[in-house]
């Protein structure tokens, strides 16, 4: 009875507020306004929690003059109210947030695994054909991870499942393959290894996978690399846009998170080597997403550390783990040697309908 009364309270305070604004605003729109409430149900047992917003929102989006701050007001306020976001988010417990792209095709475990096989081991052959080694790494879903801020949790023995089938078909296709999720649930205990508010992992996650690659890689470097903090960065998680904007999110308690990077540098620079110059050559190549490319997670460091040898990171922000690898096949001809290329892939990717769309990898003869 209590949850029904607050739910009742919540779904008359969201619309006096947001009508509050309209006037603060100073902006007439309340023909627009009853409009959009006539055409909401009159049965107020027909109402869900986010349907006065999501109608509201759309008013003054399209109405306001002020229009972003109105739309940053509207989700600020569903969030405090409802704990729900716009499209594109799936709000937690706690403050946590998850990429609604974890949730893609939920109801099938299997989706996209036997053509993400398929494909994956097409670029296996390229590289086996030009003397390269392929090892992949595939990252589990955050909402796999911390389940436990999930409201429910069926989705992630979902993407548990999901994680587990590709790990075993692509052992099964005979490519090499490293359990990241285990290295990342290795390390929860002792600190974040996802962000909460951000898609990304952080930099603890990002050091435990690199040190699984280095356990079961069979990468023996000869270099001895010196880890050396870099200044904190406080960023906004990139899953905050789809609930409001930075200038209400601390007041719903969506607070920007501070990460500490890391850089990485061989512990001989300034040898009779190093001052003579040598051709640097690149044993290890990283491939992938933004969990690469980002130097705020530093796993490219992390990697170098690990490894004991350089590693020549060719991953995109933005471009999922597919375009960057596309990109490499162009060119990993003129790379000196037989580098090993490791290929950082988030799981997430396998239930995007067009990930594969792009030209296939051609062996060479």
């Amino acid at each position: 009875m209590q949850i029904n009364a607050k739910q009742t309270t919540a779904r008359l305070l969201l619309p006096v507020m947001l009508f509050g604004y309209g006037v603060f605003a100073n902006v007439d729109i309340r023909p627009q306004l009853l409009g959009a409430v006539s055409q909401l149900p009159a049965n107020v047992g027909q109402l869900s929690h986010g349907l006065i917003g999501t109608t509201l929102e759309a008013v003054y989006k399209t109405e306001l003059p002020h229009r972003e701050f109105a739309v940053e007001f509207v989700g600020a306020a569903r969030y405090a109210l409802f704990g729900e976001g716009r499209r594109g988010v799936v709000v937690g417990k706690n403050g946590w947030l998850f990429s609604e792209e974890e949730f893609r095709g939920a109801a099938n475990a299997d989706s996209g695994i036997s053509s993400g096989v398929r494909e994956i081991s097409k670029v296996a052959e390229v590289l086996r054909s030009r003397g390269q080694r392929l090892i992949v790494v595939p990252l589990p879903a955050k909402s796999d991870v911390y389940r436990e801020y999930l409201t429910d949790q069926r989705y992630a023995s979902i993407a548990e499942r999901r994680y587990a089938d590709f790990i075993d078909a692509m052992s099964a296709a005979q490519i090499d393959v490293v359990d990241a999720r285990e290295a990342l649930l290795r390390a929860k205990p002792q600190d974040n290894v996802f962000l909460k508010t951000d898609t990304h992992w952080t930099p603890a996650g990002a050091k435990a996978v690199a040190g699984a690659i280095a356990a079961s890689s069979r990468i023996a470097g000869e270099t001895h690399f010196v880890l050396k903090d870099e200044p904190n960065r406080a960023l906004e998680g990139d899953l905050v846009k789809f609930v409001t904007g930075a200038r209400l999110a601390p007041s719903i308690g969506l607070k920007n998170e501070v990460v500490a990077p890391q850089t990485a540098s061989p512990d001989n620079a300034g040898s009779i080597i190093d001052i003579l110059g040598q051709d640097e050559t690149f044993p290890v190549v990283l491939v992938g997403t933004s969990y690469s490319a980002n130097d705020t997670w530093s796993f490219s460091a992390y990697l170098e550390a690990a490894l004991g040898a350089n590693v020549l990171n060719v991953a995109e922000i933005g471009r999922g783990p597919v375009v960057p690898m596309r990109k490499f096949l162009e060119t990993s001809q003129q790379i000196q040697g037989q580098p090993t290329v490791l290929w950082e892939f988030p799981v997430r990717y396998l239930t995007e309908p067009a990930l594969w769309d792009a030209p296939p990898p051609v062996a060479e003869e």
